[in-house]
């Protein structure tokens, strides 16, 4: 008794459900490129705000800050920022080649009203980047 091997859960190898072969991993591929590219295609363009600081343990402070309610997201910008270009952080409408790579796929993820949870770290330093909309 109990000899028999043991079913692992659906999908994997212990188990004798259907397996995804290399047709369909690929197939899982394709469609996976499809939705990023499709995600960015109904994306022209955001309006963004930043933080942009130097150091990401500086820029996981001032998130702990905005993220306790003891400063505003557009407070913080002003007052810790490197980039002073923008009032408090604002970047203003921008396009993906207007853009660092990094901080527009980053932005990509983030819902409108919303901010980074964790640094983006970019060439020019560590970023919070907050989505005010987009089009």
């Amino acid at each position: 008794k109990g000899g028999g091997k043991k079913k692992g859960p659906p999908g994997t190898d212990d188990d004798d459900g259907p397996k995804m072969g290399k047709k369909e991993a690929a197939a899982k591929a394709k469609m996976d490129a499809k939705m990023t590219e499709l995600k960015e295609k109904g994306v022209q363009t955001m309006d963004c705000r930043h933080i942009l600081v130097e150091k990401h343990g500086e820029a996981v402070k001032i998130l702990a800050k905005i993220q306790s309610g003891e400063l505003p997201f557009n407070e913080a910008a002003r007052q810790y920022s490197m980039d002073k270009a923008g009032k408090c952080g604002l970047l203003g409408w921008k396009t993906k080649p207007e853009l660092d790579p990094v901080f527009w796929e980053a932005a990509l993820n983030v819902p409108d009203g919303m901010y980074t949870l964790e640094p983006v770290h970019t060439q020019w330093g560590y970023h919070i980047i907050k989505i005010e909309g987009r089009k």
